[in-house]
């Protein structure tokens, strides 16, 4: 089982479940976060942050406390996807707010078995989740709020450090949310294809974003 079958059966999975509950919900595939220094698997954006890390039977586990840390400071909730092999030694080294999903074969399909539910996260970085803008972005959402002025000429982290000061939680979601939905070029070369009818299968190449 390869990681592209997880990462496409979470895909089904996350898609029939958000068409009913959030059918405005973005997909991120290999969000970037820190900057760059770390890549979330799966990122989910709607009213809250949610964060899915994949560990296939060809992973380990050796990355996942450096991951964690970081994934602590900006998913309102995560969820750990990972074989069946290591859900017992995955007890033991995730957050209790953490989701838990384990992953096997069954009649040649991948099957995912909820092991127990993500939970909200109350270590969230404001500033961390700002980072998530571009510079034009975070000047964008800051000219929104009325707060432009004077950082034209200054650097992102000014702005990124502005907004986690003045702005909340729920407004910085909300503006991560939109300006990632409107992104034009991003990571182009990856394509999704979208059926009209949700209950269709789809075919995707991972690394781009979706609105679903």
């Amino acid at each position: 089982m390869k990681e592209l079958d997880v990462r496409l059966a979470l895909h089904n999975y996350l898609k029939n479940e958000m068409f009913r509950t959030s059918p405005d919900s973005l997909i991120v595939d290999e969000l970037g976060l820190i900057e760059g220094s770390f890549r979330v698997d799966l990122a989910v954006l709607n009213d809250k942050l949610h964060g899915f890390e994949i560990k296939s039977p060809s992973d380990n586990l050796l990355r996942l406390p450096a991951q964690q840390e970081t994934y602590s400071k900006i998913f309102d909730k995560m969820t750990l996807v990972c074989a069946e092999k290591y859900v017992a030694q995955a007890v033991d080294m995730i957050p209790k707010w953490w989701g838990l999903v384990s992953i096997s074969r069954r009649e040649g399909e991948v099957f995912l078995n909820e092991i127990w539910p993500s939970r909200q996260n109350y270590n969230i970085q404001p500033f961390h989740i700002c980072q998530l803008l571009w510079r034009e972005e975070a000047l964008a959402v800051l000219k929104e709020h009325g707060m432009d002025y004077g950082f034209r000429t200054k650097g992102r982290r000014y702005m990124w450090k502005a907004l986690a000061k003045e702005l909340s939680l729920d407004d910085i979601r909300k503006a991560v949310k939109e300006k990632l939905s409107k992104r034009v070029g991003w990571r182009e070369t990856l394509q999704y294809c979208i059926p009209d009818d949700p209950t269709d299968d789809y075919f995707i190449e991972i690394g781009a974003a979706m609105t679903v």
